[in-house]
């Protein structure tokens, strides 16, 4: 139990004894203790090292060998045991915060002191004066993922005549948004608009993302996916514009060519035929069948909490679902998920 304070069991075994019989010579601890005289000698030595004893001597002879009070020696011994490891602390402390700057130097090795390949934007106003000028600087080619309505309001949105004259100048434009039989005649109006102007324009259900890249050598995207409208990121690395480039190049290969604005059918066919449902409507009982929340689908599909969960109550209705696990389940068993 004093093996922290430098007593071993040996020592320690030694000291007890002293303390219940002070008068005890050497040879009678050695006898009690059943062990040699060099053996208790040597605990005696530590114990005098340790300042727990100390030997009195009187006029012409030795004197007897005699301990030092426990609460003074034990006492004193964990004080100085304890200043021992707050010094240790200390220097693992300083030693801590030594390998921290050596880390940090050594992960500056090779870093680009350049500025500008990476930029942050915080706040909607700041998003869409980055698109703006996104927009606006492209020569070549603007590639686009837009989960959202063309007209919807936010910094994100298509801004048609921004990209009209684009296309006058000769630019290609290639931009991918969700299934628009789903959205509003403005919408189609404006999609009509670009298409009719050149831009090539495909369809998916859902999108993972918003995105521009310009020219190849720019891009912008959410700081947050989930709320793209609180800022963006600027990036002009190269191989981060790769990564993006084979992205976008992904999607549109998985893409429908956009479809002829049409009405959709009054009436349904039966539930269980794949093609009773629009791309949108088989996206939202995939979402459903993942654990998707009804804000988190509505944000996937790039509709609004209204219309999310009026599609909802129309494919339960269709199903004859009185829950969402009912609807996720039926839904499975008819093979659309």
């Amino acid at each position: 139990m004093l093996r922290v304070l430098g007593l071993d069991l040996g020592t320690e075994a030694v000291y007890r004894l002293m303390l219940e019989h002070p008068s005890w010579g050497v040879d009678r601890l050695a006898e009690a203790l059943d062990t040699d005289r060099p053996t208790v000698a040597r605990a005696l030595d530590t114990l005098a090292d340790l300042a727990l004893l100390r030997s009195t001597q009187t006029g012409d002879a030795s004197g007897a060998l005699r301990l030092v009070p426990p609460r003074a020696g034990l006492g004193a011994l964990l004080e100085r045991r304890q200043n021992e490891l707050a010094r240790t602390q200390l220097e693992i402390d300083a030693s801590r915060a030594a390998v921290a700057d050596l880390l940090s130097d050594y992960a500056a090795l090779g870093r680009d002191p350049r500025d500008g390949v990476v930029e942050r934007f915080r706040g909607a106003e700041a998003v869409r004066r980055l698109q703006t000028d996104l927009t606006g600087r492209t020569q070549g080619e603007l590639l686009a993922l837009a989960p959202t309505t063309v007209s919807g309001g936010g910094p994100w949105e298509i801004d048609v005549p921004l990209h009209l004259d684009l296309l006058a100048r000769g630019a290609r434009i290639r931009l991918l948004h969700l299934d628009s039989t789903a959205g509003t005649p403005e919408r189609r109006r404006a999609v009509r608009q670009l298409t009719q102007a050149g831009a090539e324009i495909r369809t998916l259900p859902s999108l993972p993302l918003h995105l521009r890249i310009a020219d190849g050598t720019s891009a912008a995207l959410p700081l947050d996916p989930d709320e793209p409208d609180r800022g963006a990121v600027l990036l002009r690395e190269p191989g981060a514009l790769t990564g993006l480039r084979a992205l976008f190049t992904h999607l549109w290969e998985q893409a429908a060519p956009l479809p002829d604005a049409a009405p959709l059918p009054d009436a349904a066919p039966e539930h269980g035929a794949a093609d009773a449902y629009s791309p949108q409507e088989r996206a939202l009982l995939r979402f459903l069948a993942e654990g998707l929340t009804d804000e988190a689908a509505a944000r996937r599909l790039g509709i609004s909490l209204r219309s999310e969960r009026r599609m909802i109550s129309g494919l339960s209705e269709r199903f004859g679902a009185h829950s969402r696990f009912q609807l996720g389940l039926q839904a499975a068993r008819s093979g659309l998920v």
